[in-house]
């Protein structure tokens, strides 16, 4: 059965965010748009509680922000504030309000699908991976049957990792991925449980499953993933 995953736009009058709603239709949801509340309402409404994630204008009035879950019909934690950084008045309020996550200042699409995924990994029941997964860019070598090869790392979590290069292995091959986190040296065993591209190609992706995490490398993993969690993270105090 398709998991149906849909996120709601409700945009200042301005229509500030026309263009990230034309960017994000064809990804993994059906998207909602609209620039006025009760439209924004029955949308929501006529979705019949599939709705997984607002991203709201950061300019929107600050007194429609305590009752939009509501009338939206999700969890506070599902609201994602999006457009330039609102003033510390405003965030202090949002941290109050619990809208935990933003995407200010002209946020890149990695952190849009990064905010939009982690979103998702919280707050949907049908949500089906065990660890949440960051964007990275990170150098690594992965060896196989001895042979090593330089590839970077896509994107991490506690479970596995995605991987780019040109020196991957098939699916179900084991190795080890070998990389650094500060002088924390990290060597993981390895399955592949995906990959693309044909063995020779100047550029495959794989996903691969950690076999074991020990404690140091589940630490520098944890460390890697929170310094960009931070980033876009409204707690109180920020």
């Amino acid at each position: 059965m398709e998991i149906e995953r849909r996120i709601l736009i409700f945009d200042s009058a301005e229509g500030e965010l026309q263009h990230l709603a034309l960017d994000l239709i064809g990804r993994d949801f059906d998207v909602h748009y609209a620039n006025d509340i009760d439209e924004a309402q029955m949308l929501a409404r006529e979705a019949k509680g599939r709705i997984n994630a607002v991203l709201f204008a950061s300019s929107i009035e600050l007194e429609r922000i305590p009752d939009m879950a509501k009338r939206f019909g999700v969890a506070t934690a599902g609201l994602i504030s999006i457009g330039p950084r609102p003033s510390e008045k405003v965030v202090a309020a949002l941290a109050h309000h619990g809208v935990r996550w933003q995407l200010w200042d002209d946020a890149s699409d990695e952190a849009i699908r990064f905010v939009l995924s982690n979103v998702l990994f919280e707050q949907d029941d049908l949500e089906i991976r065990f660890h949440r997964r960051v964007p990275v860019s990170h150098p690594a070598q992965l060896e196989v049957d001895g042979t090593k090869g330089d590839l970077m790392i896509r994107d991490l979590s506690l479970g596995g990792a995605c991987l780019m290069g040109d020196f991957l292995g098939d699916e179900g091959t084991e190795g080890t991925l070998y990389f650094s986190v500060g002088d924390e040296a990290i060597d993981l065993p390895i399955t592949i449980a995906w990959a693309a591209g044909e063995p020779g190609d100047d550029l495959r992706v794989a996903g691969v499953t950690f076999l074991e995490v020990t404690l140091p490398a589940g630490e520098a993993i944890d460390a890697m993933m929170e310094s960009f969690i931070s980033k876009h993270r409204i707690t109180k105090g920020v």
